[in-house]
């Protein structure tokens, strides 16, 4: 890849962290303050288990202590060998360059020789990791890295959102996972999932091609950062589905979408008659490259059968859904990812903020967001006037 400096870069604000790699690396400092998902806790059942992700740019890693569950950066304070080198295991943070050991606390107790290499105890030499804030949504694990007078909890960072993402999992069984490199930088592949203009000419061997959605059909709600589509419905509509789920009388009967910023989506769907919940995440590996992560399993809500025939069939066509929803992960996701791909192509002549419809009102809201987390990051990023759905320059 190709790599301008700032000064060369003719981008607009918005899009320069699609080609330029220190915009993009600005960026990522900028997004690792915010709470980010990072794995799953059923990766972590046992005590020293630990799995490998990444925040704000950086390599790090969750493990757990007892009922403690923690996160470091990715790197050992004497030489700064990565402590972990494959995505999951278990044991004690030792590293495999020198064995020098950390405790929960990232401190660095277990130094061979230290008194003749460095003249001091370990305790006295005082080396220590650099620590990831960590919070659990259901078994969603997120981190931050910490900034000055950053105080917002993970349930406030998620608000609404964050009740029906804890109710999105299944207690009885661990999900299961698809990992999927994307040669596109990754707000490029997020936008696709706020666009629902593009389903016939991108899908249509997958959603049909009867024609566009109804101006009215999809109901966009804004959540703060986040935003959330449902097919039809009021303004209430997330409130009356957060209620529902404390009250434990949700039921999934049409598809739901929520985009939870600044790189998840969680949504459920119905497969073959088994409502599945996936949740997605497109995490940044460099200004032309990300990786989808995805977990998908049954939702945990009863089904709303309408009949008994229809529990009937439920019941027999249910063995196959595993089957079913990875196939149709992987169709829909290569559809989307090969478009782009195809804007990466051409990223480096982006001059301008898309036009956008009413069908992609939420890319607008999402970049929004973005800007107002880019805002104390230099070069400052403008709010382009084309924000206006519908509008043309």
């Amino acid at each position: 890849m190709h790599s301008v400096s700032p000064s060369d870069n003719k981008s607009p604000a918005w899009a320069r962290a699609l080609t330029d790699s220190d915009a993009f690396e600005r960026e990522q400092q900028q997004l690792g303050k915010l709470w980010t998902l990072l794995g799953v806790t059923t990766d972590l059942a046992r005590d020293g288990d630990w799995f490998r992700s990444r925040l704000g740019g950086r390599s790090v890693f969750v493990q757990r202590f007892g009922e403690d569950l923690v996160g470091f950066e990715n790197a050992c304070r004497h030489r700064f060998y990565p402590l972990r080198t494959k995505d999951k295991g278990n044991g004690p943070i030792r590293c495999g360059f020198h064995h020098w050991q950390y405790n929960k606390e990232g401190i660095a107790i277990g130094i061979p020789k230290c008194q003749e290499m460095f003249g001091v105890t370990p305790r006295e030499l005082n080396a220590r990791l650099t620590p990831v804030e960590v919070a659990t949504c259901g078994i969603f694990v997120f981190g931050r890295f910490a900034s000055p007078g950053n105080t917002e909890t993970l349930q406030d960072y998620l608000g609404e959102a964050f009740p029906i993402l804890q109710a999105m999992w299944s207690p009885k069984r661990a999900p299961r996972y698809i990992e999927t490199p994307i040669a596109a930088n990754w707000r490029l592949v997020y936008h696709i999932t706020l666009d629902d203009y593009h389903i016939v000419a991108v899908h249509p061997d997958t959603f049909g091609k009867d024609g566009y959605l109804p101006q009215e059909a999809p109901h966009y709600h804004r959540l703060g950062r986040h935003s959330a589509y449902f097919w039809y419905g009021g303004d209430d509509e997330v409130t009356k589905m957060a209620a529902e789920i404390a009250r434990g009388e949700y039921r999934p009967e049409v598809y739901r979408i929520f985009q939870l910023f600044p790189n998840l989506l969680s949504l459920h769907v119905d497969a073959e008659g088994t409502w599945y919940v996936i949740v997605q995440q497109y995490v940044p590996l460099a200004p032309d490259r990300c990786v989808s992560r995805c977990w998908y399993f049954p939702a945990p809500f009863p089904a709303s059968d309408k009949n008994r025939w229809a529990g009937l069939y439920r019941r027999l066509v249910a063995p196959f859904g595993y089957h079913v929803v990875p196939f149709y992960i992987r169709k829909i996701f290569n559809e989307d990812n090969s478009i782009c791909e195809g804007i990466q192509s051409v990223a480096s002549q982006i001059d301008a903020f898309p036009i956008l419809g009413r069908h992609e009102q939420r890319v607008a809201w999402f970049e929004e967001v973005y800007a107002e987390a880019m805002s104390d990051a230099a070069p400052a990023a403008e709010l382009p006037a084309q924000l206006k759905i519908g509008s043309v320059a």
